[in-house]
C-alpha cells in the first residue's frame, strides 16, 4: 500500500492528531452522536495500538488494529453516502442490527425473563429496536406491518426465550461485520486493492487462535508481517484525515431523549 520505511510508517501513525470533539446542542439526530462515537473509538484504538507496538506486543497490536478496522468500516458504512437519506437508512440498519443482536444475547442468558435485571435490560433495548427494526426485516412486502407483528410477539415477559430468539433470527437480517469491511475496502479501493478484507481475515485467524495467551512476544512475528499491518493502519489514518463532521438538521428521535 505504501513505500515508506517501517520507522517512517510508525512516525506517521504517531503524528496523527484526532479532530477535537464537536459541540452538541442536545437537540440533534442521534446519528451525529453515533458517528462521533465511532470516530472516537477508532482514534482510541490507534492510541492503544501504539502503546502495544512500543512494548513489542505485536500480535496484541495486530488485534487492536483489527478492532480499529471493524469500527472504521462501520463508520464508513454509515457516513460515506452522498445523500442524507441514504446515511439515515444505513444508520437505521446499523442500530437495528446492533439492537437485535443485543436482544438475542440477553435472551440467551436464560430460559425466561423472570429476573428483573434481565427484563429491564430487554425492555431498554426493545425501545431502541422498535423504531428502526423494519429496516432489516427479511420480508420485502409490508415490512412495517411484519415488523409490528413480530414486535407484538416479543414484547411480553412471559414465554420461552428460545421462541423469541427463533422469531428474531427468522424475521430479521442481522448485518455481518464482513459486509462492512467489504464496503469499506471498496470505498478505499484507490489505495486498498482488497487488502483491508485480507487483513481482516488474518486478524480473525489471530483473534480465534490460542497464540495470544499469555501474549505474544517480539520474536513471534517477522518484520514483513509487522510492515504489513502497519500499512493497514496507515490506510485507516488516511481515511481519518479526510474525515469531516457535519451538522444535522434532523431533530433527535423521541426514544433517545
Amino acid at each position: 500500500m505504501t513505500n515508506f520505511e517501517t520507522n517512517d510508517k510508525i512516525e506517521i501513525i504517531r503524528d496523527f492528531v484526532p479532530m477535537p470533539q464537536p459541540q452538541f446542542n442536545n437537540n440533534e439526530h442521534a446519528i451525529r452522536y453515533i458517528i462521533w462515537n465511532l470516530y472516537n473509538r477508532v482514534c482510541e484504538a490507534l492510541e492503544s495500538f501504539l502503546v502495544l507496538l512500543d512494548n513489542q506486543r505485536y500480535y496484541d497490536a495486530f488485534i487492536i488494529a483489527g478492532h480499529a478496522l471493524e469500527t472504521c468500516s462501520v463508520l464508513s458504512y454509515i457516513k460515506d453516502n452522498d445523500a442524507e437519506a441514504v446515511q439515515l437508512e444505513k444508520y437505521n440498519r446499523y442500530i437495528a442490527g446492533s439492537a437485535v443482536g443485543r436482544l438475542i444475547a440477553i435472551l440467551e442468558m436464560g430460559s425466561n425473563l423472570e429476573q428483573d435485571s434481565t427484563w429491564n435490560a430487554y425492555v431498554a433495548v426493545l425501545k431502541i429496536f422498535y423504531p428502526v427494526g423494519a429496516s432489516i426485516i427479511k420480508v420485502t412486502n409490508d415490512v412495517e406491518e411484519k415488523h409490528k407483528e413480530v414486535g407484538e410477539k416479543i414484547k411480553f415477559r412471559i414465554g420461552a426465550n428460545a421462541e423469541k430468539i427463533k422469531l428474531l433470527r427468522d424475521s430479521y437480517k442481522i448485518p455481518r461485520i464482513t459486509g462492512y469491511i467489504a464496503a469499506f475496502s471498496k470505498n478505499m479501493d484507490n489505495i486498498d486493492d482488497g487488502e483491508f478484507f485480507r487483513y481482516y481475515t488474518k486478524y480473525c485467524n489471530y483473534k480465534h487462535s490460542n497464540m495470544l495467551a499469555p501474549g505474544a512476544l517480539a520474536g513471534d512475528i517477522d518484520a514483513e508481517e509487522i510492515d504489513y499491518f502497519l500499512d493497514l493502519v496507515l490506510g485507516i489514518i488516511l481515511y481519518l484525515k479526510k474525515f469531516k463532521f457535519t451538522q444535522w438538521a434532523v431533530k433527535l428521535p423521541s426514544f433517545y431523549k
